[in-house]
């Protein structure tokens, strides 16, 4: 199982429905709003790279969405 982040920025005012969208796919595990430089954090969970990629990519297409950027976890060896 892959996990990542995905750091969003909305247009100004159309934060609920982006979250709304978000809340929707099935891979999306947590969605909040933040303050500072990002609207809002995605915790999502694929079981393989390219259904993340997929994912992400849904991400960027939600109608409000201005960027992401998207912070994969890696392995670390013991």
């Amino acid at each position: 199982m892959l996990s990542a982040c995905v750091l969003i920025r909305t247009v100004h005012g159309k934060f609920d429905n982006v979250v709304a969208s978000i809340r929707q796919l099935k891979a999306a595990k947590r969605v909040f709003p933040t303050l500072g430089r990002y609207d809002a954090v995605v915790d999502l969970e694929a079981a393989n790279l390219q259904e993340l990629n997929s994912t992400v990519l849904r991400l960027g297409c939600i109608a409000g969405v201005v960027f992401t950027e998207t912070l994969v976890e890696i392995q670390q060896e013991a």
